[in-house]
């Protein structure tokens, strides 16, 4: 039997190592709406968020939510073949499965480094990670006899602004976006906790991931003149109508004021349609993709959406749904 396990492990290594018989990268660069659900609660048909940048066949991901390795075979990309992966924040919604992402890649035979960028905390995460997947490491590394363990290939980097990645095919640059709106009164304030958009300049066009953020001035300019804008979006009425329902379905009276707290969020926090057309008209982008709708569900039509930003911007605008290319 562990004749059996290590031939197939170095069968695997070997194919990874020398390339898998992948069709020829398609030329350009390719947008894929991974998962466009806002929020951690699972709703409908819309998967967690998550995007690939897809340039001359080179995989990059913009967020990894639950269930992103499915989504990633969906949508024909390869999951071992992910290099960088880059959070805009660290909400579970955005960060869940980067690690086991990074974990499948191992156990199915990725033998070359991959590296996850996000705000502080990330490198932090990447150790409770090594040490949760300790076990099951140590247990294939015994059947299989791999040499490489997960800690000499995962990496992880704390990010601030400005140009944060830069290969042969990409520059990737980070701003902070406005997501965060702490109460003065709350431990959270000692504690800087970053979002970041992310603007990525291919060798064809420039893509630009608004992350989770509220109205925030700072995106027009880092959003100035680019081929695609992705971009959040919330309905505030369908989100007040979702939340109300959602909070009567819950056994028990809900603590006073969690209504208002929770849509003063919303409110805060999160981008209407409105908001979107001005950011985009200010910024002359090309094109706006919406995606990370709340409520989201299957129901709401994609009108609540994309009417608004038309009221300011009169360029396309797309509702993205699950595995969409742009």
């Amino acid at each position: 039997m562990k004749r059996i396990l290590c031939f197939f492990a170095a069968w695997l290594v070997t194919t990874l190592s020398h390339g898998q018989q992948a069709p020829s990268p398609a030329p350009g660069t390719r947008v894929i709406t991974l998962g466009t659900q806002g929020g951690p609660l699972p709703v409908g048909a819309r998967a967690q968020p998550a995007n690939a940048v897809v340039v001359q066949g080179r995989i990059y991901l913009v967020d990894s939510g639950n269930g992103v390795v499915g989504q990633l075979r969906r949508a024909g990309l390869d999951y071992r073949r992910v290099d960088r992966i880059f959070i805009t924040h660290n909400h579970d919604d955005h960060n869940a499965d980067w690690g086991t992402l990074m974990g499948l890649q191992w156990s199915t035979g990725r033998r070359s480094e991959i590296h996850v960028y996000g705000p502080a905390g990330t490198e932090g995460m990447l150790k409770g990670y090594l040490q949760y997947f300790e076990p099951n490491a140590r247990i294939r590394s015994a059947d299989a006899r791999i040499a490489q363990r997960p800690a000499d290939l995962f990496r992880a980097h704390d990010i601030r602004g400005g140009v944060i990645y830069k290969d042969d095919l990409v520059t990737v640059s980070a701003v902070e976006n406005c997501h965060y709106h702490f109460d003065s009164n709350a431990a959270a304030e000692a504690i800087h906790d970053a979002s970041y958009a992310y603007r990525f300049q291919t060798p064809d066009r420039v893509v630009v991931f608004s992350g989770d953020t509220g109205k925030c001035p700072v995106l027009t300019e880092f959003a100035r003149d680019a081929d695609l804008l992705v971009h959040e979006v919330i309905s505030l009425p369908l989100m007040a109508d979702s939340l109300q329902k959602f909070m009567a379905s819950q056994p028990g009276k809900a603590p006073p004021g969690l209504f208002e707290g929770l849509m003063r969020h919303m409110e805060e926090d999160h981008t209407t349609p409105e908001d979107i057309g001005r950011l985009a008209r200010g910024a002359k982008v090309k094109k706006v993709v919406l995606t990370h709708f709340a409520p989201g569900r299957d129901a709401d039509p994609d009108e609540a959406y994309v009417d608004g930003v038309k009221q300011h911007y009169d360029g396309p605008v797309i509702a993205a749904k699950d595995l969409m290319v742009f």
